[in-house]
């Protein structure tokens, strides 16, 4: 028997994976740990006779020959499966393992006859791209499948993995005849009454992890039972809270804790802290689940895992120019003019007995030429009073005085005296080129 299979709690791009991996190996039966994200189950609820899928409990997993697994290499996650993996370990002969992955490496994968591990935001845009080379003909069902795999585990492209591959499949999804109207249905279903209530505990709950620069929630409730909607409650927290990454944490009464995490691109590397803790994910999206150890017991190894996989944010001195090239207040527009284009520069501080007394820029020089004001000097057309930041600030509260007061340029000051200069340029290769934490 060829089966396929992905990891517990299958997500859509567990789902759409498999059955991609269906077309590509005729007569494969998929078979699945049974536990669904909610809103996998919501959709298999009305596509379950389209898309079928079995308990691997109900399989007969000694008849397996070839196992297929997607979405998940780490052999933890495949404990429904465990007694094909170690058959292939005894005997390689008796199994064929095929991997088709996109989350990195880590001790705990397992060893297959063929891998297919890509570096993209959904293990669903691998197996689009073999469809769509190989010719294989899918169907509008299919496709729209497909495409939330692809959006549930790239964030609609806005996670830090998502990649230009990704969307390239989504656009030739949409030429597939994937129906954009059916995905916000289950990207984002609609809480119920017991998920609202525990959406307001979780906000009421969070608190702030002592993080310098990045700000990460962790908001840790003892609940009666598992819904299926733990994953969804915890991203409608963080959409609402203001913090850049947040981790909820859940204890069950049979002292099982669910940890699901969320965060923005390229802020806090969600997935390595998490298969610290015996689970995984990516950048933006994780979970993990702990056995037999009490909640403050989690939220304490969370916080040395974040601390540990987070190093110091950077500050403003690490970017800024210095030794600034400063002016005169009494120095001419026209000479300033020449200047500034020597030093290759956009603009300069201007500094009156040793004090930081305005900011004067091409642009307004430009304008006072315009104006037939050329001639005068450049106190009388500089900036002033001058925002200014520290050179112990966090990059990321330059940016947001940038983008508050739209400026170009920050001077640095220790104290008084001007020790740099921070531009937008340098904030914005900062932005792109980050990595998490």
């Amino acid at each position: 028997m060829k089966l396929i299979t992905s990891h517990e709690t299958t997500d859509f791009d567990g789902l759409a994976s498999c059955v991609a991996l269906q077309k590509l190996l005729p007569g494969a039966v998929i078979g699945l740990s049974g536990g669904f994200a909610s809103n996998v189950h919501q959709y298999l609820a009305l596509h379950g006779d389209r898309f079928r899928t079995e308990r691997c409990q109900d399989l007969d997993l000694a008849a397996v020959d070839l196992l297929a697994v997607t979405d998940v290499r780490k052999r933890h996650r495949l404990a429904h499966v465990e007694p094909v993996i170690e058959r292939a370990g005894r005997n390689p002969r008796s199994v064929r393992l095929i991997v088709w992955d996109h989350h990195p490496a880590s001790h705990d994968d397992l060893h297959a006859d063929e891998e297919h591990v890509q570096p993209v935001g959904a293990v669903t845009t691998l197996l689009v791209e073999e469809l769509r080379s190989r010719g294989v003909e899918i169907d509008r069902e299919e496709a729209t499948l497909f495409s939330l795999g692809i959006h549930e585990d790239t964030g609609s492209l806005a996670y830090a993995r998502s990649s230009s591959r990704d969307a390239m499949a989504l656009a030739w999804l949409l030429g597939q005849g994937a129906q954009p109207g059916l995905l916000q249905r289950f990207l984002r279903p609609s809480l119920d009454a017991l998920e609202r209530d525990l959406l307001v505990r979780l906000i009421e709950g969070v608190e702030e992890l002592p993080m310098l620069g990045v700000s990460i929630g962790v908001s840790a409730l003892e609940i009666p039972g598992a819904p299926a909607s733990l994953a969804n409650v915890s991203t409608e927290a963080f959409r609402i809270l203001p913090h850049d990454a947040l981790f909820c944490v859940f204890r069950l009464p049979n002292g099982k804790t669910h940890i699901v995490g969320r965060a923005e691109a390229n802020k806090v590397p969600i997935g390595v802290i998490l298969e610290a803790l015996g689970g995984g994910g990516h950048a933006g999206a994780g979970s993990a689940s702990v056995r037999d150890a009490s909640l403050r017991d989690v939220v304490r190894r969370l916080g040395e895992q974040v601390e540990r996989s987070c190093h110091r944010p950077q500050v403003v001195r690490d970017l800024m120019s210095s030794p600034v090239r400063t002016v005169g207040p009494n120095t001419p527009l026209a000479e300033l003019a020449s200047s500034l284009r020597e030093w290759g520069h956009t603009g300069a501080p201007v500094v009156e007995d040793g004090q930081l007394v305005g900011m004067i820029s091409r642009r307004d020089i430009e304008r006072a030429q315009r104006e037939g004001r050329g001639d005068l000097a450049v106190k009388s057309c500089m900036a002033h009073p001058v925002l200014s930041i520290s050179p112990d600030a966090p990059l990321q509260e330059a940016l947001e005085r940038m983008q508050t007061h739209n400026v170009g340029r920050l001077p640095v000051l220790d104290g008084t005296r001007i020790v740099g200069i921070l531009s937008r340029e340098d904030v914005l290769g900062y932005l792109y080129e980050e990595s998490p934490c």
